[in-house]
């Protein structure tokens, strides 16, 4: 498999999807299937672990870093959006410096990521890795089977009782069970990639498969599209 281009650069596999694509399963797997050396790291472990929890959306300071706030002003308890604050634009802006720095350093990264539009996510990781091989895999199941997958998993992260209160979980739920429509809509809301598969036919091995055989290709050719088009726009 090719995991590195000629000028010495680490190859990056972006993973994207909504929660109950697949996309965290698929990038530990890809990681423990491979012989060379690959970093593996994630918007999950970014918003959970590395954000400070009173700048994330269930935050008390959700507006300077990641705020949910209503996709319709008017309806205030319907659907929910992301909305970034500085905090939340400049760390990833840093991400995504890092996965930059990484592959110039020669290291392979596999990263599964939340790839929206707007807030404008894509288009910077677009321009960040110019001149780098990233290799583009959306997994996009149908939204029914996301629902169904999301509402059998177990809440085992821990919940922010300190920031939240004691009915943290609740709130947390119905928090992301109002913004689980914007997050289908907007991280699939670009159609470019090199690879676009459908999670609810293909397993993680076999999504681990198909990934691999695309890289003996060579470096994906979607940013570069991409870049082309925002360049344009």
């Amino acid at each position: 498999m090719t995991s590195a281009s000629q000028n010495g650069a680490g190859q990056i596999v972006v993973v994207n999807g909504t929660s109950g694509s697949g996309k965290s399963t698929t990038c530990e797997m890809f990681q423990r299937r491979q012989d060379g050396y690959w970093m593996l790291y994630g918007i999950d472990h970014f918003t959970a672990n590395t954000l400070p929890a009173k700048f994330g959306h269930h935050g008390p300071r959700a507006s300077e870093g990641i705020e949910a706030v209503p996709v319709d002003p008017a309806d205030p308890e319907g659907p929910l959006r992301w909305r970034f604050g500085p905090k939340g634009t400049a760390a990833f802006a840093a991400m995504h410096e890092w996965m930059a720095a990484s592959s110039r350093q020669g290291l392979n990264v596999v990263f599964d990521h939340l790839l929206m539009s707007d807030p404008p996510v894509l288009q910077d990781l677009v321009r960040r890795t110019e001149g780098l091989p990233v290799l583009l895999v959306t997994l996009k199941p149908p939204f029914e089977v996301l629902e169904r997958r999301v509402a059998e998993r177990r809440m085992d992260k821990k919940i922010p009782v300190d920031l939240l209160g004691e009915d943290a979980a609740k709130k947390i739920i119905d928090r992301l069970t109002r913004l689980r429509p914007w997050f289908y809509e907007e991280v699939y809301r670009n159609e470019l990639a090199d690879l676009t598969i459908d999670t609810s036919v293909h397993g993680p091995e076999e999504v681990c498969a198909m990934i691999e055989k695309r890289l003996a290709k060579g470096p994906g050719t979607a940013f570069d599209k991409l870049r082309r088009t925002y360049a344009g726009a």
